[in-house]
C-alpha cells in the first residue's frame, strides 16, 4: 500500500481531481444563471470568484507554514476535505433552489471553501511531486501541472455530457464520489514531512525568489486574459462565436500540449535555452495579432501562445525548487500566489477596457519581453541545467 509507485499514482491522481474539483463552479455557469434554477444575475456570477481568488491567494502564501508545522499529509488533508465539504454542499443545494434569496451568500461561502482547498493542497502538492522524483523535479511537477490543467477541463465537459441544466446536481456528485475514492486511499499512506518541507529556523525569502515571484505576476496577467478573455479578442479580430470557442480551447490545449512534453523531455535532452526564450517566442506570435490574419491563422496564433506560455508557470517553480531546495514549499506557495494575484488583476481590469484591444495585445507583449529579460537576470549562476 505504501510503495513508492502507488503513493506517486495517488498524489497525481490527487492532482489531477484538484484540478477537477476547482473549476466546479464555473462549469456550473449555466445552472448558476439559470432563472428556473439558481437565479443570478451575470454581475453576482462574476462576484462569486472574488472570494474564490482571496482564498487562493492566503491559502497559498500561509500553506508553506502550515506545512513545515504540521506537515504535508495533514495539510492535503485539509485541503482535499474543504474541497469536499464544497462540493457536496453544492450538491445539496439542489434540495433548496427554489430559496434564492439566500443561495447567493452560501455559494460565496462554499467558493471561498473551494478556493482555501485549492491553495492548500495545490501549494502541498508540487513539492510533494517533486520529492517523489527528486533527480526530476521540474518534470514532476510540469506533469503534475499538465493533470491539474486536464482536471479544469474535466469539468466543463461533465456538463456538457449530462446534457439537460436542470441536472447540474450529477456534476458535483460525480466529482465528490470521485475525490472522495482517492482520497480514502490516500489517508493511508505513509507520508514523510522530508526536507522539501522543512523551513530554515531563520527565515529569509531570498532576494531571486521575488524575482521569480515578479515573473509570475506578469504572466498571470497575460494567462488571466487569455483565458478570460481570449474570446473575445477573436471576436474583435473577426470570428464568430464557435471559432472563438474553438480559439480558447486551442491556447489551453497548447498549455497542456507543452507542459506533457516538457514534462517527458527534459529527463533526456536540455530544454533550459528553450524555456529561457520562450516568453520571446511568445512576444512574436502576439505581435502577429496586432495585424489582421486570417482565421486559420488565427487559430494557429492562439495555439502557439498557449504552446509557448505552457512551461513558464510550472517550470518556474520547478526552477525555484531547484535553484532554493530549503525553501521548496514557499516557492510553491509563493508562485501559485502570484499566478493568482496576476490572473485575478487580468480579470477583474479589463473588462473596462476590452474595446482597446491593440493596447493590451501591446501591453502584453512587453510584459512577456521583460519576463524573457527576467529570466535571463536569473540564469547568472543559477542551478537552471539542473531543473531542464
Amino acid at each position: 500500500m505504501n510503495s513508492e509507485k502507488f503513493i506517486i499514482i495517488i498524489v497525481f491522481l490527487l492532482a489531477f481531481l484538484t484540478g477537477v474539483n476547482f473549476v466546479v463552479f464555473p462549469a456550473l455557469g449555466t445552472a448558476f444563471t439559470d432563472p428556473s434554477l439558481f437565479g443570478l444575475s451575470p454581475s453576482q456570477f462574476g462576484n462569486l470568484f472574488i472570494p474564490q481568488v482571496i482564498c487562493i491567494i492566503l491559502s497559498c502564501l500561509g500553506a508553506p507554514f502550515l506545512v513545515n508545522q504540521w506537515g504535508p499529509k495533514r495539510v492535503l488533508t485539509i485541503g482535499i476535505v474543504l474541497m469536499l465539504v464544497s462540493t457536496g454542499a453544492l450538491w445539496a443545494m439542489h434540495y433548496f433552489v427554489g430559496v434564492k434569496s439566500s443561495l447567493f451568500s452560501l455559494l460565496m461561502v462554499l467558493v471561498a471553501f473551494t478556493g482555501t482547498g485549492f491553495g492548500l493542497a495545490i501549494t502541498t502538492l508540487n513539492p510533494l511531486a517533486a520529492s517523489l522524483f527528486e533527480k526530476e523535479n521540474s518534470s514532476a511537477i510540469l506533469i503534475l501541472q499538465f493533470l491539474v490543467g486536464l482536471g479544469t477541463s474535466t469539468s466543463p465537459l461533465m456538463m456538457n455530457l449530462i446534457g439537460d441544466v436542470k441536472n447540474w446536481r450529477y456534476v458535483p456528485a460525480g466529482i465528490f464520489v470521485a475525490v472522495s475514492i482517492v482520497f480514502i486511499l490516500f489517508l493511508f499512506l505513509k507520508i514523510e514531512k522530508g526536507k522539501f518541507f522543512r523551513l530554515p529556523d531563520h527565515f529569509r525569502i531570498p532576494a531571486k525568489l521575488w524575482v521569480f515571484f515578479a515573473v509570475i505576476i506578469l504572466y498571470g496577467c497575460i494567462e488571466g486574459t487569455f483565458g478570460s478573455f481570449g474570446g473575445i479578442i477573436l471576436r474583435d479580430k473577426g470570428l464568430d462565436n464557435n471559432k472563438a470557442s474553438l480559439g480558447l480551447s486551442l491556447f489551453w490545449g497548447g498549455i497542456a500540449l507543452n507542459r506533457l512534453l516538457f514534462g517527458i523531455l527534459a529527463k533526456r535532452y536540455d530544454l533550459s535555452f528553450f524555456f529561457l526564450i520562450s516568453p520571446l517566442c511568445v512576444a512574436v506570435v502576439l505581435g502577429f495579432l496586432l495585424v489582421d490574419p486570417g482565421i486559420h491563422v488565427l487559430l494557429l496564433i492562439m495555439f502557439l501562445i498557449g504552446f509557448f506560455m505552457g512551461s513558464i508557470f510550472p517550470g518556474s517553480i520547478g526552477w525555484g525548487t531547484v535553484e532554493f531546495p530549503a525553501y521548496s514549499v514557499v516557492v510553491s506557495g509563493f508562485l501559485m500566489a502570484a499566478n493568482q494575484i496576476g490572473t485575478g488583476a487580468a480579470t477583474n481590469v479589463l473588462g473596462y477596457f476590452s474595446n482597446q484591444i491593440s493596447v493590451i495585445l501591446e501591453i502584453l507583449t512587453a510584459f512577456m519581453l521583460l519576463i524573457c529579460m527576467l529570466f535571463f537576470y536569473l540564469k547568472r549562476d543559477s542551478r537552471i541545467k539542473d531543473a531542464f
